[in-house]
């Protein structure tokens, strides 16, 4: 019989990261606004220190 706690439970050795999510999202009280919020003022802070990888795709709006 499985006993796992939740009928969501993985076995693929990614809790960690599961983990660190979780600590990340309760941070700003998993509100997914707040946290794009958050990282969108980062990037301002940081300026060019972002490497971009590609192009957005969405403009950003000023």
């Amino acid at each position: 019989m499985n006993t796992k706690s939740s009928p969501q439970a993985h076995d693929d050795g990614l809790e960690w990261l599961r983990d660190i999510r979780r600590k990340i999202t309760s941070d700003f009280g998993h509100d997914q606004k707040k946290i794009g919020d958050y990282l969108r003022q980062r990037e301002k802070e940081l300026g060019d220190r972002i490497v971009r990888t590609q192009d957005r795709l969405v403009p950003v709006k000023p």
